[in-house]
């Protein structure tokens, strides 16, 4: 049986997925099975809820491993790997996604839970780290672009199939094709 906690969190990811900000705490305790001033005793604003479930889904889903996978000596498979982990991340989040890029591009969340910049910086973290590694000079900021071009182009345009309903085979060679495409602008 799951915790009062857990059906907010899970309420509130539902509700606020399909509406965004615009969602209502009455929905989201009819959602969650809970009183609405359960919520307000527990997160105070409808803001405060938002702000601190989407944060915790952040640090779950999106943690990232870039600067892990930054130690690869080899620079396509280290952009391979970064491509394959985002890509298959942010498919299978595509609804949270869609509506957090919204709500970002609205002007109503905060530095905490903007997925670009969450996106942006550890791309940047990881990328000066494994060019560091290598004492090789790159431009992190336009490498990371690139990168961040090739996340937002699988989350908004169309595809016949999601990246992560994809075979291995053919993430791999999105993969590589990127990863290419991006080794010969550095």
């Amino acid at each position: 049986m799951q915790s009062v906690t857990e059906r907010i969190v899970k309420g509130a990811i539902t509700v606020f997925v399909k509406k965004g900000l615009q969602a209502t705490t009455k929905e989201v305790a009819k959602e969650a099975d809970v009183a609405e001033v359960t919520l307000y005793r527990r997160y105070s604003t409808k803001e405060n809820m938002f702000i601190t479930v989407i944060k915790n889904v952040l640090e779950k889903k999106f943690h990232s491993l870039v600067l892990e996978m930054a130690k690869e000596e080899n620079t396509e498979l280290f952009l391979m790997k970064i491509i394959e982990d985002r890509l298959e991340l942010l498919s299978k989040n595509k609804d949270l996604v869609s509506m957090l890029l919204s709500e970002t591009l609205r002007g109503n969340l905060t530095e905490q839970i903007n997925l670009p910049e969450i996106i942006f910086s550890s791309l940047k973290q990881g990328l000066e780290h494994h060019f560091k590694l290598k004492n090789q000079s790159v431009d992190i900021e336009f490498c990371a672009r690139q990168l961040g071009g090739i996340f937002l182009s699988y989350i908004i345009l169309p595809h016949p199939k999601p990246y992560y309903k994809l075979t291995a085979v053919e993430k791999q060679n999105i993969a590589k094709k990127h990863a290419q495409a991006v080794i010969t602008t550095l």
